[in-house]
């Protein structure tokens, strides 16, 4: 009570010293010393400080100068809020391209079912001929080698063209093991893309919503 009383008789002498019901300012300084001045001098500009009206309320208030070290540590904060920013708007642009790619690619979930089913359908073919083929040459494969021992075997000379002929079916064996190695992982990257793609029509077509909401 007695602090109110001595901050009004306070304000009021200044009021009365300066002759007007203007501003009154009020600021801490380095020493912890309070100071009430019509006028804040240019060297406690740097101090936080507070506006009061002639009943003494607070009407505004002044943050004090940053250091160095606030100010690289704010402006760091400020670069990192606008990267971030920058990713937010660069993902919304992105998310939209896909949403105008799926929806324009696709008319229903029962299209890209279909789609995947036939792509599916079509790699295992390739890989069920690759391995009857890969059957075929290996038994192709090993009846020459059986055939060049036999002629070994009874002093016979193993003719280049002959030798070449087995070099060509290895090679033709190998490319079937990889290429059924590759038709395997493209059974799934397949299935991946379509189950990927019928998600995302899910997504933007609000399916996946209706069916988490049930």
């Amino acid at each position: 009570m007695r602090k109110g009383i001595v901050l009004s008789l306070l304000m009021s002498s200044l009021m009365i010293s300066t002759g007007m019901a203007g501003k009154l300012y009020k600021w801490v300084d380095e020493d912890g010393n309070v100071t009430y001045s019509d006028k804040v001098p240019p060297e406690q500009n740097k101090l936080a400080r507070e506006e009061l009206n002639d009943q003494g309320v607070v009407k505004e208030k002044t943050n004090r100068d940053l250091t160095p070290e606030e100010k690289k540590a704010k402006a760091a904060e400020l670069k990192k809020a606008r990267e971030l920013a920058e990713q937010q708007r660069l993902e919304a642009i992105r998310l939209e391209k896909e949403r105008n790619a799926i929806l324009k690619s696709y008319t229903s979930e029962d299209q890209i079912i279909r789609l995947k089913g036939e792509r599916l359908d079509s790699l295992y073919r390739n890989i069920e001929m690759a391995e009857d083929n890969l059957v075929i040459q290996q038994r192709n494969h090993e009846d020459l080698l059986k055939r060049a021992a036999d002629r070994e075997r009874n002093g016979q000379t193993v003719s280049k063209v002959f030798l070449d002929q087995i070099e060509k079916i290895k090679g033709q064996i190998e490319y079937q093991k990889q290429f059924i190695i590759d038709k395997k992982a493209e059974v799934e990257t397949t299935t991946i893309k379509y189950d990927n793609e019928l998600a995302k029509f899910k997504k933007y077509t609000g399916v996946e919503e209706n069916e988490s909401s049930e």
